[in-house]
């Protein structure tokens, strides 16, 4: 069983850091086979010392090849290569005994085939793998004439494997549970995205049917009802027009709040005060209103309402556009204008000019008898 989820060809992340125990360990226990045959061969111990060569190239390889399957994939846990590591750790364990030297030379290596067996299945497994190296290690004390405490001590790989495997085991089983309840909470919050995804659709239809049971059939109510006075008949047609467009730019608009639909909107209350007065739009660029733009907003609708009410022109232009990272806002007229310096400002500082200084931005106001009036409102915009 190289992984938690198998069957659904996932390897866990516990997975990665057991492969990297693995391998680690398998490292620690080459580095003290050296030092036990280094150690048995400046004793001058008995024994052939081209075994104890082979035992050392044996332990490289090997160790090598360990290092290999850790970083292939799938190949430390299967079945192919526990086999394999089981033979050399039980030839490694009789190497002592094959060179004729006076004691072992295999270290930990034997208990390193453990971590194999353990990572490769469970703990029972490793378990069945430790009483087969206590029974190869009682026969190789028997062989030893080692004393009956030494050959207890091979029990310890009992203890070993219960403790690797009980380890390695848990680990995945908290792993195992992670992932459930991750994937449960995934699943949660996809259900609860698509649950506000449906509330908000049902908000933004009934929100429409709304828009159109107040605003269109009462406008068509309204129309028959003077059908015989024409311009009122042409007032409630663009006036239900204008706020049909706005609605359109509402729902259209990808911005929570929209620019252009707030300065659409503006421009609909003025000419509901001012019903002889047409405002010509041109918005080219929409965006989400911050603070700045508010004001400038501000700015723009009382501008317009003081040309439709002084200016006694039919007709106010209306142009606006957002451009690296300035939004422009220009109200014209072709009115009677006025002398700027034979007329106080103080109200037009304080409803257009102040309110756009105060977030970063600039009104200039260009007027004069008979020339119209031209207001010019800049700001910064994201």
């Amino acid at each position: 069983m190289e992984t938690l989820n198998a069957s659904r060809g996932v390897t866990p992340p516990v997975d990665e850091t057991l492969r990297g125990v693995v391998v680690t360990y398998r490292l620690l226990v080459l580095v003290w086979l050296y030092i036990l045959i280094g150690v048995t061969v400046v004793r001058d111990s008995p024994g052939d010392r081209w075994v104890l060569a082979g035992t050392v190239v044996l332990g490289t390889v090997w160790a090598g090849v360990t290092i290999w399957a850790g970083r292939a994939g799938k190949r430390l846990g299967s079945r192919t290569f526990v086999a394999l590591d089981g033979v050399v750790a039980l030839g490694l364990s009789a190497a002592g005994l094959i060179a004729g030297a006076e004691d072992f030379v295999s270290g930990g290596w034997p208990a390193s085939w453990l971590f194999t067996v353990a990572f490769a299945f469970n703990m029972r497994w490793a378990i069945g793998a430790s009483l087969i190296l206590v029974f190869e290690h009682v026969l190789l004390h028997i062989a030893h004439e080692l004393d009956d405490i030494r050959i207890a001590g091979t029990f310890m790989f009992i203890v070993f494997a219960v403790i690797v495997g009980w380890a390695f085991d848990s680990l995945r089983e908290r792993e195992r549970l992670r992932l459930e309840l991750q994937s449960e909470l995934s699943r949660e919050r996809e259900a609860l995205e698509k649950e506000r995804e449906a509330t908000a659709r049902h908000e933004e239809r009934a929100s429409l049917a709304r828009h159109l049971h107040d605003e269109v059939l009462q406008t068509f109510h309204a129309i028959d009802l003077k059908a015989e006075e024409p311009s009122q008949v042409r007032y409630f047609v663009r006036r239900q027009t204008r706020e049909l467009r706005r609605t359109i730019e509402e729902f259209r608009s990808p911005y929570e709040k929209s620019f252009r639909a707030s300065l659409l909107r503006g421009r609909d209350a003025v000419e509901d005060l001012h019903t002889g007065v047409k405002i010509n739009e041109v918005i080219r660029t929409d965006a989400q209103v911050t603070p700045a733009l508010e004001a400038a907003l501000g700015a723009a609708r009382e501008a317009m309402m003081n040309a439709a009410k002084h200016s006694g022109s039919s007709q106010v232009d209306l142009y606006s556009e957002i451009e690296d990272g300035i939004a422009v806002i220009n109200i014209r007229d072709r009115g009677r204008g006025f002398d700027p310096g034979a007329v106080s400002d103080g109200g037009i500082a304080m409803a257009i000019t102040q309110r756009v200084r105060d977030v970063g931005g600039d009104v200039e106001i260009k007027t004069g008898p008979d020339r119209g009036t031209q207001v010019n409102i800049t700001v910064p915009a994201p």
